[in-house]
């Protein structure tokens, strides 16, 4: 005899992830939605990959609708960086978000080219601003990389951002 009832825990729905894909002039935007975490990572994953799967890949990841971000979502990024560079290509990140930009900061995917809206995006491989340059001085790329870059780990162009192109 049970000492008492059991009945299941009503099942729990987790705050999800997605990811809406639409060109804009010759790049993919792939705007993310939602809560990025281990749980949702996967959800989203696929879509990013499909996007920087392409020979000399253009693509903005649009995070403004993000609501968190964990480290399985910093990951992708590098991630899709990393494949986006092998193939010749690259990425851009937009976020207004405060919050999300100080953790590109502190994880030092910073290097990757980073505007608040699709207006101060300019084209995909033109010169940037980054985020822990506060819209300062424009960095041009390199012809030669010096070092390696602290995301993708080999000659990325915008990778010597703050070591002075000296390998950490």
């Amino acid at each position: 005899m049970p000492l008492h009832d059991s009945h299941p825990l009503p099942r729990t729905e987790l705050p999800g992830a997605h990811a809406r894909c639409f060109a804009r002039g010759e790049a993919t935007v792939v705007e993310l939605h939602g809560e990025i975490d281990v749980f949702t990572v996967g959800e989203i994953s696929g879509d990013l990959d499909a996007a920087t799967a392409q020979p000399a890949p253009h693509v903005i990841v649009d995070l403004r609708p993000v609501s968190f971000m964990d480290s399985s979502g910093l990951d992708l990024l590098s991630r899709a960086h990393r494949r986006a560079r092998a193939r010749d290509g690259g990425i851009r990140l937009i976020s207004d978000q405060p919050r999300i930009r100080h953790l590109l900061r502190l994880t030092a995917l910073d290097h990757i080219p980073l505007s608040a809206t699709f207006d101060d995006t300019p084209a995909v491989g033109a010169p940037s601003r980054t985020a822990h340059e506060g819209g300062g001085a424009v960095r041009t790329p390199r012809a030669v990389p010096v070092g390696r870059c602290r995301g993708c780990g080999g000659g990325c162009r915008w990778g010597a951002g703050r070591s002075g192109g000296r390998s950490r």
